[in-house]
C-alpha cells in the first residue's frame, strides 16, 4: 500500500490540534479514502515524548519532538517516515526553513518529495524581517526548483512561473467534511441554540479568524458602525489586536451589537456559519482561507477583499463578492450579498465541486510514483 507523509513545517499560532479544519487531517483522510495510508507529522517541544494516534483506519498522526524558530520547525530526526514505510511526502512547507533538510532525506533515502505551495514570500509585517526571512527562505525556494510543484491558487502559479520554478498545476486546499456536523435546524433554530436573536428582521455577520495584523480585525468596527441599526456581528477569534479590537467596538459604541469568541470547537463554529447571514473577510494579502471554504460550505455567502484565496474560491457575483473599497463599500456588498437569495446554494456548490480535499488527493495520485522502488525525482 503506497504511504504518504505529510509533514508539518510550520509551529505558529494556526493549525493546532483542535483547530477548525488541520488541513494535514484532511488531506490524509483523502488518501486513505483513495486507498493509501498516510501518516501526518506534527511539530512537539524538544523533550517531548514520541505519541501516535491513529484517528481511523489508514489514518495515523506522529507527534514528534522539534526544534523552533520564529514560525519555523525543525524535527530532531525524520527516522520516522522510515519506520512507518513512507514512500513520499506531501509537503505544504512555502518558505518554511525545514524544507532542505527534509528534501536531502527523502533524497538519500528514495522517498520522493513533492509540495504544495501557498506562498513564496515572507508574510511578516515588518519590512526588515520580511526582507531577512526571504534572504533566508533562498535554499528553500532552490529545493523547489528541482522537484516537482503544485500551487494552491492561480496567483501563486504565476508566481512560480516569474521565479523560473516549474509548477505541476494548480492543486487547491480543500475541505474536510469529515469532521462538519450536519446542520440541526433550520436558521431560526440554530440562532435560538446559539442565544443569537430570532427577530426575523435581525441580520449577524461573521468574521472567524486571527486577530492579528495581517488579517485587519480593526477594520470591522467601522464596517459594523456602517451597516444599519439591524446589523450585529459575530467574531470569532483572538490574537495580538484582541484588546484593541474591544477598545475600537466600545469607542464607537458597538460592544452590545458584537459578540466576540476567543476559541470554539470546530461543532460549535460550525453553528455559527449556519446561523449568519454573512461571512467577511478583510484580509487583502489572503493566501487561501479555510474559514472561507467553511463558511461557503454551509451556505453563509461571503464578502471578501480581493486578495490570492479569495480570488481564486469566489466566483464575483456568483457565489460571492469581491469589493476592494472602505467600509461604505464593504456594508453596501455585505448588504447586497444578505438579500441576494441565489447566494447561498451558489456558494455550497462552489465549495463540492471544486474544493474538497478528495480532488487534491487525486491529483497528487497522478505524479506520485506507485512503487516504493521508483526514484526521487531531480531535475
Amino acid at each position: 500500500m503506497l504511504t504518504i507523509g505529510i509533514p508539518q513545517l510550520y509551529c505558529g499560532a494556526s493549525g493546532k490540534k483542535g483547530a477548525y479544519n488541520r488541513q494535514e487531517i484532511g488531506l490524509a483522510r483523502a488518501f486513505a479514502a483513495l486507498g493509501c495510508r498516510a501518516v501526518v507529522l506534527y511539530p512537539a517541544l524538544p523533550g517531548t515524548a514520541p505519541a501516535a494516534e491513529d484517528l481511523e483506519p489508514n489514518v495515523r498522526v506522529l507527534t514528534l519532538p522539534a526544534r523552533r524558530w520564529r514560525v519555523h520547525a525543525f524535527y530532531q530526526s525524520w527516522q520516522p517516515l522510515l519506520d512507518e514505510g513512507v514512500n513520499a511526502v506531501h509537503v505544504m512547507g512555502d518558505t518554511s526553513l525545514g524544507v532542505p533538510g527534509l528534501y536531502r532525506f527523502c533524497q538519500k533515502n528514495n522517498i520522493f518529495f513533492y509540495s504544495q505551495l501557498g506562498a513564496l514570500q515572507s508574510a511578516a509585517e515588518n519590512p526588515l524581517a520580511r526582507a531577512v526571512m526571504d534572504l533566508l527562505a533562498k535554499p528553500t525556494l532552490a529545493v523547489y526548483r528541482r522537484s516537482t510543484v503544485f500551487a494552491k491558487t492561480p496567483a501563486v502559479a504565476a508566481q512560480l512561473a516569474a521565479r523560473r520554478i516549474a509548477c505541476a498545476g494548480v492543486m487547491p486546499v480543500g475541505l474536510d467534511t469529515a469532521i462538519i456536523p450536519a446542520a440541526a435546524g433550520d436558521r431560526a433554530q440554530t440562532r435560538a441554540a446559539l442565544g443569537l436573536s430570532t427577530d426575523p428582521n435581525a441580520r449577524y455577520l461573521l468574521f472567524v479568524g486571527r486577530l492579528d495584523g495581517y488579517k485587519r480585525p480593526l477594520d470591522l468596527p467601522p464596517l459594523l458602525a456602517a451597516l444599519p441599526q439591524n446589523w450585529q456581528a459575530v467574531v470569532i477569534g483572538d490574537g495580538a489586536l484582541a484588546g484593541a479590537l474591544d477598545a475600537a467596538l466600545a469607542q464607537q459604541g458597538l460592544t452590545a451589537r458584537c459578540r466576540r469568541i476567543p476559541a470554539l470547537g470546530n461543532a460549535a463554529v460550525q453553528g455559527y456559519y449556519h446561523a449568519c447571514d454573512v461571512f467577511i473577510n478583510l484580509n487583502d494579502q489572503e493566501i487561501f482561507g479555510m474559514s472561507l471554504l467553511e463558511a461557503m460550505y454551509a451556505g453563509c455567502p461571503p464578502v471578501a477583499r480581493p486578495a490570492p484565496g479569495p480570488d481564486f474560491i469566489i466566483e464575483n457575483g456568483v457565489s460571492g463578492l469581491l469589493v476592494d473599497g472602505d467600509a461604505a463599500a464593504l456594508a453596501a456588498a455585505v448588504q447586497r450579498a444578505a438579500a441576494d437569495p441565489a447566494l447561498p446554494n451558489a456558494a455550497r456548490r462552489r465549495i463540492n465541486g471544486h474544493f474538497l480535499w478528495r480532488s487534491s488527493a487525486e491529483l497528487a495520485l497522478r505524479v506520485i510514483p506507485a512503487g516504493k522502488d521508483a526514484p526521487a525525482q531531480e531535475r
